[in-house]
């Protein structure tokens, strides 16, 4: 079971008992949902709404999905998936881009009744839309969001600047650019090209 990070914050609003009534939880968002090429995410009781990505965002995430599944055909230790619903807490509940989940994590947290993960995977991966509302969000607060509740790694795609930021709990971040090739614990001889993944 992966542990879950206790620490102050600076980015996601962590009610207390008081101002909890005030905000909104998963189940408003499940009412509130409807409009199907909009993304619904819920942090810190407060609804964050997407619109569709567009193009390159969805071609560096079929890239990434490809580099996955090469791995796992041959190594079936878990799933690569995209846009998975993770209900992190009542007020929580985000959409990432991307998750890697080992069969043995998907089996604790997996939730048979509404299909949706309760807890964290072990990778998390963010593709980075344009502009400075898209980046604070990913880099920022979705950034200590994941931190808070316990994903142990979290790649921040940046088609724009070609670039994977990597952060894993208790370090630095480190920066994988041009030339560069990224790796994971999780995946043993698993290798991502830098290169390959921002060629057009």
């Amino acid at each position: 079971m992966l542990e879950q990070v206790t620490q102050a914050t600076q980015y996601v609003f962590r009610p207390s008992d008081e101002e909890k009534p005030e905000l909104f939880t998963n189940k408003d968002v499940a009412r509130f949902a409807t409009e199907e090429f909009c993304r619904y995410e819920l942090i810190g009781g407060e609804i964050i709404i997407s619109h569709a990505p567009v193009y390159f965002h969805q071609l560096v995430s079929v890239k990434i999905m490809q580099s996955f599944f090469g791995y796992l055909e041959g190594n079936s230790i878990g799933y690569i998936l995209p846009t998975c619903g993770l209900i992190l807490s009542e007020f929580d509940g985000v959409i990432p881009d991307l998750i890697f989940i080992t069969h043995e994590r998907r089996d604790e947290i997996l939730n048979e009744e509404d299909g949706k993960f309760h807890g964290a995977p072990e990778l998390v991966i963010e593709i980075l839309s344009p502009g400075r509302v898209n980046a604070r969000r990913d880099l920022q607060i979705k950034r200590e969001l994941y931190e808070i509740y316990g994903v142990p790694e979290y790649w921040a795609v940046k088609p724009p600047e070609k670039e994977i930021e990597v952060f894993k709990l208790g370090r630095e971040s480190e920066i994988y650019a041009e030339n560069a090739t990224l790796e994971t614990a999780f995946l043993p001889k698993f290798k991502l090209s830098v290169n390959q993944l921002f060629a057009n």
